[in-house]
């Protein structure tokens, strides 16, 4: 199917990622406007750079991948996430609020677009559909276990927000399976099926 241990690596980045960004965007919405008092218009804006780093980080993320190679790429995309989400932890006022988003999506941005072209591009032709089902299993059981620790969490502590330390180490818990991905150079950043269509008979 994906043919080595970098495809299943990915795959569990997308895990860990999906399971801090969404964790933290539910016990975000209950902080701001329960504990902080915003009204739903001033968390909306309060999150849109999220939003805004998520959509412009997409093609800036394809290009850190043909420079600097799906590894480093992937690390630092999820140191990022990880920094957004501890800044959001301190975060009292708007601007402190509107930059940990910022750095939130700017990060989950970047991991979503590296680590899904290593799941494609590790799978054969004929397992595309496989690594495709892979990917979307991924990314629906990490939202899952991101709320479900905020909200176990949140039931033995004083508070949605102390979760957001451990969602935060998730994300760090994915920088291991990112030490797994390929940097340029490496032969594992060959596609998979490459060397058939480049001729197999080369001993």
């Amino acid at each position: 199917m994906l043919g080595s241990a970098v495809g299943g690596a990915a795959l569990g980045i997308l895990v860990a990622a999906s399971a801090a960004m969404f964790g933290t965007l539910f016990v975000a919405s209950h902080v701001l406007q329960g504990e902080l008092g915003m009204d739903p218009l001033r968390t909306s804006l309060a999150a849109l750079p999220g939003g805004v780093a998520m959509v412009l980080g997409a093609p800036t993320a394809a290009v850190l991948l043909r420079r600097y190679g799906a590894r480093r790429t992937t690390v630092a995309a999820l140191l990022l996430l990880a920094l957004g989400v501890l800044v959001l932890f301190r975060a009292s006022g708007t601007a402190a609020v509107g930059g940990g988003f910022l750095l939130l999506g700017a990060g989950f941005g970047t991991v979503m677009v590296t680590a899904t072209a290593v799941v494609v591009r590790h799978a054969a032709a004929e397992s595309a559909g496989v690594a495709g089902g892979l990917q979307q299993t991924a990314m629906n059981v990490g939202p899952v276990l991101g709320v479900a620790t905020a909200a176990t969490l949140a039931a033995v502590s004083d508070g949605l927000r102390t979760s957001l330390p451990v969602l935060a180490g998730i994300a760090v818990v994915g920088v291991l399976a990112a030490l797994k991905l390929p940097d340029p150079g490496d032969p594992r950043a060959t596609p998979a099926g490459s060397l058939r269509h480049h001729g197999g008979s080369e001993a």
